[in-house]
């Protein structure tokens, strides 16, 4: 940038970021390039061989087992019920599988073979007369059903029909309010034990009585350079699976299982692919972790030694994007959450069991042909998306543009469509309220943030938390909008266009208008 150009960008600190090279679109398009190559050479492997090849399983280790095999998804039914976000999964000893759908703010209800029974999403607690955020899930051996819930910032107990009972939370009402429940666990007892990540300094592991009483505590936030730094510390700890008398914790942004006795002391470690999310255990005492980052499925030896690796990257069958949660039945089959698929898939040691047949053997021709109209329409339907801060929408309803957000909501084919975004963490801040008439609950969205990115993006920039979470989920969405200057200089820094409300309304509201008065001009003609 010359000098010139400086003293505009700090004159006028809105508009678009810097201008870069366009690697994200180059990468989209050689994927979708790359997709399209592989669907067609799926079609002709079909037509010649009248299947599918299995997929890719790699084994490490010296003692080898017989890999798991794909076996079905579930995903359905269509229409309001399908599945958008699925993010956490645990079956019971009555073989229903339960699915938290964050999207939806539900969960989800379906048998072992994949058909949907129901979902629950009703609460009582207060004013919350529905879930808002709801992560993981576990079952209890008298069937009651734990769902944590971030941004109610609670631990919500069910019936096994998805009547509400209960809340668990802290007894201080202080650490209450304050708290973050992600993973949840329950043991030989019942006793539930959940991952507290709501305080920065203090991500760690809780344990409660049946009664909902505390029973104990340890760990606390630490961030490890080597895998072997810092035990007993953890960065968003994501999963947990407590057996004869051990709690295996996925300490995810570590990128390790820390291994502890039932009283939090340390006991070893499980160096993993990536990022461990979800953790199961089966009776052979083998350790399964979900990877997010690797995009697959773990087996390990509880020693730390790694036996089986299954999936990997991609859309087709027994491949998933961003993988979050797993568990098992009582078969031995493994469920395990594709979030970016939005589907569970099922996978198993053995022959596949009775009733999936049809489903897993028989492909058919047309979803390999739907593959390739999936990215154009994918970008047909995806909208602009804006992270916006507080004082970006009391300016826009005070200029009495917020109706117009909310119009932009809805989808049309001649109008690429907006969508308004906020950092999970300040989702709270908008609860209830009522903004020039409109709700801002249903105007918003509530996005997380990578806890990873934001210690990054504070280290280089040397930015406040609050302001690098903004930036970080700006970043994702590609646009901020606010009205603060110091954050839209901060913002463009690092590539995010920003706008102010008088800057987006001439960009976008006006523009818009002058396309609507044009077309009435022709349609008149």
């Amino acid at each position: 940038m010359n000098g010139a150009e400086h003293e505009q960008h700090e004159q006028d600190p809105f508009g678009p970021a810097e201008a870069k090279a366009p690697w994200r679109t180059i990468v989209a398009l050689a994927a979708a390039l790359l997709l399209l190559a592989l669907t067609l050479y799926a079609i002709y492997a079909y037509n010649s061989s009248r299947h599918l090849a299995a997929p890719d399983i790699s084994l490490t280790g010296l003692n080898e087992v017989s890999p798991p095999e794909y076996l079905y998804s579930i995903a359905g039914p269509e229409g309001a019920d399908a599945l958008r976000d699925p993010m956490g999964v645990d079956v019971s000893a009555d073989d229903l599988v339960y699915v938290t759908d964050t999207a939806a703010g539900a969960v989800r209800v379906y048998t072992v073979d994949g058909d949907y029974r129901f979902s629950f999403f009703e609460i009582s607690d207060g004013k919350r007369k529905t879930l808002g955020t709801p992560v993981y899930v576990e079952v209890s051996s008298i069937g009651e059903v734990y769902v944590s819930d971030r941004r109610r910032r609670a631990v919500y107990v069910f019936s096994d029909e998805g009547v509400y009972l209960r809340k668990v939370t802290p007894a201080d009402a202080d650490e209450a309010r304050l708290w973050g429940p992600l993973a949840l666990a329950l043991d030989e007892d019942d006793d539930l034990w959940v991952s507290d990540v709501g305080h920065s300094d203090f991500h760690q592991i809780i344990e409660f009585d049946r009664e909902g009483d505390e029973i104990g505590r340890f760990g606390r936030s630490g961030q490890a350079e080597r895998v072997s730094d810092v035990p007993g510390r953890f960065l968003f700890p994501n999963g947990i699976v407590v057996r004869n008398g051990f709690v295996y914790v996925a300490d995810s942004n570590n990128q390790r299982v820390q291994v502890f006795s039932e009283d939090g002391r340390f006991d070893h470690l499980v160096q993993t692919s990536g990022i461990p999310r979800g953790l199961d255990l089966d009776d052979q005492g083998r350790l399964y972790v979900a990877d997010a980052l690797a995009h697959q499925g773990d087996v390990y030896l509880t020693t730390g030694e790694r036996i089986a690796s299954f999936g990997g990257q991609g859309v087709g069958p027994g491949q998933f994007l961003y993988t979050n949660d797993l568990a098992l039945d009582r078969r031995g089959r493994i469920y395990l959450t594709d979030r970016v698929n939005h589907r569970v898939q099922v996978w198993g040691w053995s022959e596949p069991p009775p009733g999936i047949a049809e489903v897993a053997g028989q492909p058919a021709l047309w979803p390999l042909l739907a593959l390739l109209l999936l990215p154009p329409l994918l970008l047909l339907l995806r909208r602009r998306r804006f992270v916006v801060t507080e004082d970006f929408l009391e300016a826009m309803a005070a200029a009495g543009h917020i109706d117009a957000m909310q119009a932009g909501m809805r989808w049309s084919w001649k109008k690429r469509r907006w969508l308004w975004v906020v950092p999970a963490e300040e989702a709270a801040l908008y609860e209830g309220r009522l903004l020039g008439g409109v709700a801002l609950d249903d105007l918003l969205t509530a996005w997380e943030h990578s806890e990873s990115d934001v210690l990054d993006l504070m280290r280089r920039q040397e930015l406040p938390r609050p302001t690098a979470v903004l930036l970080v989920v700006a970043k994702r969405a590609g646009a901020l909008c606010t009205q603060a200057p110091a954050l839209a200089l901060s913002g463009r820094a690092v590539g995010v266009p920003a706008y102010d409300a008088r800057r987006f309304s001439e960009r976008f509201l006006e523009s818009e208008r002058a396309g609507d008065r044009e077309e009435s001009r022709e349609g008149a003609g």
